[in-house]
């Protein structure tokens, strides 16, 4: 596997950009794709418009496809009305330097410190591979967001 050196803000990663390329081009859909809920609709709905321009350059520097997200989960409704979502994605390699999204908590539990990139998205990474599109789980990095994105599609399905 021939691996490259990527560096995005205070992170260094090794990649193996093929290998990461190679496993989403073999996915047919995404996580929030497959899912019958309405928070997921309307994520896919407003898909397009979610990731700022800095960090779909740094996707594609990954190999990581942007419109297949491993999962979606919505946290809460804001006093604003827009939803508070995050989701995450992987790619092959290791984290050099930079923090680790995760902070430990009691019991084995954990909390996330995510680096604000706009003031409505956030981003983190760390070695895991939760719920994962790749079948060798071994030097993944779990790349973990979170937004907060208007309600796109018909209002009355509309949930927490």
């Amino acid at each position: 596997m021939h691996t490259i050196i990527i560096k995005f803000r205070d992170w260094a990663f090794e990649v193996y950009k093929d290998v990461t390329e190679q496993t989403y081009k073999s996915i047919s859909y995404s996580g929030a794709e497959t899912c019958i809920c309405n928070n997921c609709k309307n994520y896919v709905a407003y898909r397009a418009q979610v990731f700022p321009q800095e960090v779909l350059e740094l996707f594609n520097d990954l190999g990581i496809d942007n419109g297949k997200e491993v999962e979606i989960t919505t946290y809460e409704i804001l006093a604003d009305g827009r939803h508070h979502i995050g989701g995450w994605f992987h790619f092959k390699g290791k984290v050099l330097a930079g923090k680790d999204y995760r902070v430990p908590r009691e019991f084995g539990a954990h909390t996330f410190d995510l680096t604000p990139i706009t003031e409505n998205f956030s981003i983190g990474f760390a070695e895991g591979s939760d719920l994962t599109f790749f079948e060798d789980k071994t030097d993944l990095v779990q790349v973990e967001f979170c937004t907060n994105i208007p309600w796109v599609i018909d209002k009355s399905l509309e949930t927490v």
